[in-house]
Formats: C-alpha cells, sequence, structure tokens
C-alpha cells in the first residue's frame, strides 16, 4: 500500500507499507523527516502535549513493534535503504553496530584518478580506488593509463 507524505520544501513522497499495518498507523499525523539521514527520507509523528514538544514517534518502530528509543536500544535495519519502504519484508531488528555498517552496499566502488604536480617523481597519474571498504592505489605515466586501470577494476566486480 502506497500512502502520500507531503512536504512543503521536499515535495510528496510515497511510504510503502504492508496492508495489514495501515491499522497500526491510520490514527497519527505522519510527516517527512529529512535530517537523520542525507541519503534517504523517514517517515514520523510528531508528539505535542500543551503546544510543546513530548517525542518523535517513527513508523519503521511502530511496525516492528520496538518502543520508544529511550527504553529499547535495538533498531530498525532498511534491508533496501529505503526509509519510505515500511513494509515488513524490508525491515530487520538490529544492533547500532550492524545498522551502522558499509557492507550494505556490497559492490560501492569509489575511484579517482588525478595529475601529481610533483617534478621528483616519474609517475605523473595516480588511481585511487576503495572496493568495498579496501582502499587501493597506483602510479601510472599517462592518463590513459589510468583510466584503462579504472575500467579494468570496473569489469573484475
Amino acid at each position: 500500500m502506497k500512502i502520500p507524505i507531503t512536504h512543503r520544501t521536499k515535495g510528496t513522497h510515497d511510504l510503502i507499507i504492508d496492508d495489514e499495518d495501515y491499522e497500526k498507523i491510520k490514527d497519527y499525523n505522519w510527516c517527512l523527516n529529512h535530517t537523520s539521514n542525507p541519503h534517504t527520507y523517514y517517515v514520523k509523528h510528531i508528539v505535542y502535549k500543551d503546544c510543546k514538544y513530548v517525542k518523535n514517534i517513527n513508523i519503521h518502530r511502530l511496525i516492528m513493534g520496538l518502543g520508544d528509543y529511550k527504553d529499547d536500544k535495538r533498531q530498525v535495519n532498511h534491508i533496501d535503504g529505503n526509509g519510505l519502504n515500511n513494509q515488513k519484508s524490508n525491515l530487520e531488528i538490529c544492533s547500532a553496530m550492524y545498522n551502522s555498517q558499509s557492507f550494505r552496499q556490497p559492490n560501492r566502488i569509489c575511484k579517482r584518478y588525478y595529475h601529481e604536480n610533483d617534478p621528483k617523481r616519474k609517475c605523473k597519474w595516480r588511481v585511487k580506488i576503495t572496493i568495498n571498504g579496501k582502499p587501493q592505489s597506483k602510479r601510472f605515466m599517462t592518463e590513459n593509463e589510468c583510466i584503462d586501470y579504472i575500467n579494468e577494476i570496473m569489469m573484475e566486480t
């Protein structure tokens, strides 16, 4: 089931939940949380009492049956990395250490190459690649050798 969540500056985004979870969430006024993670949005309900802020209720904690974070330090991991996909098949309860690991991006490759302005070096071009969190560095004579090396690495992964 898709539920549109509208934010005045971030636009409208679709919250995805299972049909059986609608009864749990229907009585809340949900809003978009765009500040907690720079890579995705989450959905929360802000609780006020006597016009004063009390707490946030995150939809993924409510769906998974976890209480307030002050009482229960377990976290909810969105398996696909999309904070708006709150189907139970996409959520798992985990520890903070597990939730912070980058292995959920198994094929992530960061690459760059640049020219070194050091007259003492024979090889003037350097490639720096990080594959699955493991950095590699190599020097070359020409820019084309750098590009060929990067393409070769990309074909292997």
